[in-house]
């Protein structure tokens, strides 16, 4: 078994934003390529196997006790909720650098006080980056797939139980590497649509573009300037179009063998254009930061630490007004440790300071949370995790303040 196979289960990595779409698009597909390129990617050892591609078929359970289940500061409602889901995953190894990965899940949420809730989901989970090397060129064909229906992530979002949607972007990078200079490139076409009627006004299509101009003084590091942009269009007639445009220099550095950084900043604009309540465009201009730094402790602790400064598209509505944008200031303290040949643990805290215009009031915010997660492989087959979150939203706004605590346990068996 690899020990760093760790499943994270309402534990680190619950707080994500997605700001400035063409700019976080390119520094994901940084570490996906990095994790092929360097062999951190490895292929499924579980599973059946036909040929070169390798298939996972699971079934599992989980159960989860929220004791806020609507994220409200007053009336609190908790609940348990049982989840029976199965997923099935093809997985095929290309080439040494490249990856498909097929995936699909089926469940069923089920709320014991709140049936209002229950929900049948199908979730596609699909990802697939392709490089293809030709001499100093590296081009990379990528799609992603997603559905979700987490509110943590949205710290803007109080007052609801679930936000259903799904995510896919796909796209393509072209990396030129001659001699020690950088020059890469990549465009991609990202789609945001709501499961249900409740969130439809952020029904989007957005066009992204990069490029990146650097110089490498060793293999994994290099420095340079980088330019990003998007347009974004809304599907509902009520909404306006807006575009954004990033610019300012970016550092990625190997600093020794156990410990690496990226840093990323600079200056961002944003223009809006009229909507059904605010007939005039408007515009924002801003600034960007983005650090991660990790480290490896030991053969089996690793911890990180990520920093940004971002501009998301708004997430709210209400009388007489459609949210812009957010702009948010975010840190997030990550440990992982792989205790045992079967057992993994893992903790993180994390804080968020933001501010959303909303109907020309701006709410201000700050969040603060703490996660655990376990994971033990009890057989090649049999695995179960366990994981622990609490989070606190205190808003300048009382209405929108809330007190969040989330147990969840879960079984796996996989075929």
């Amino acid at each position: 078994m690899n020990r760093w196979r760790v499943a994270i289960v309402l534990g680190a990595g619950s707080l994500s934003l997605s700001a400035q779409d063409a700019l976080q698009t390119a520094i994901q597909l940084d570490r996906s390529y990095e994790n092929r390129s360097t062999g951190r990617f490895l292929p499924p050892e579980e599973g059946l196997r036909t040929g070169p591609i390798t298939y996972a078929f699971t079934v599992g359970y989980g159960l989860e006790w929220n004791d806020n289940v609507f994220y409200r500061k007053d009336n609190r409602e908790s609940d348990w909720i049982h989840t029976p889901q199965a997923t099935a995953r093809a997985t095929w190894q290309a080439t040494r650098d490249s990856v498909v990965s097929l995936g699909v899940g089926i469940g069923y949420r089920k709320y014991l006080d709140h049936s209002e809730l229950d929900r049948f989901y199908v979730s596609p989970d699909t990802a697939l980056f392709y490089d293809v090397p030709v001499r100093d060129w590296v081009i990379t064909l990528y799609e992603q797939a997603s559905y979700s229906t987490d509110v943590l992530s949205q710290g803007a979002l109080s007052g609801r139980a679930e936000f259903p949607r799904f995510e896919n972007t796909v796209g393509f990078r072209a990396l030129w590497l001659p001699d020690r200079y950088v020059i890469g490139f990549g465009y991609a076409h990202y789609n945001f649509v709501s499961d249900g009627d409740q969130f439809s006004y952020l029904d989007r299509a957005s066009e992204q573009g990069f490029v990146r101009l650097g110089y490498r003084w060793a293999e994994l590091s290099q420095a340079g300037v980088e330019i990003s942009g998007a347009w974004t269009r809304f599907s509902s007639d009520l909404r306006g179009d807006n575009r954004n445009l990033s610019i300012g220099p970016y550092v990625t550095w190997q600093l020794t063998e156990a410990s690496d950084l990226s840093l990323h900043g600079g200056y961002t604009l944003y223009e809006f254009d009229a909507d059904a309540f605010t007939p005039r465009d408007r515009d924002l201009s801003s600034w960007y930061l983005s650090l991660d730094a990790r480290n490896r402790l030991t053969d089996y602790v690793t911890q990180s630490l990520s920093l940004a400064r971002l501009v998301q598209q708004g997430v709210n509505r209400g009388i007489g007004y459609f949210s812009d944008f957010i702009e948010t200031l975010s840190a997030q303290y990550r440990l992982q440790w792989a205790f045992h040949d079967q057992g993994t643990a893992g903790c993180d805290l994390f804080y968020e300071h933001s501010s959303e215009p909303r109907g020309g009031v701006d709410e201000t915010y700050d969040r603060y949370g703490v996660g655990l997660a376990l994971r033990w492989q009890f057989t090649r087959h049999f695995f179960a995790a366990a994981g622990y979150r609490f989070v606190w939203k205190d808003s300048d706004t009382d209405l929108f303040d809330y007190r969040l605590q989330v147990v969840r346990l879960e079984a796996n068996y996989r075929f």
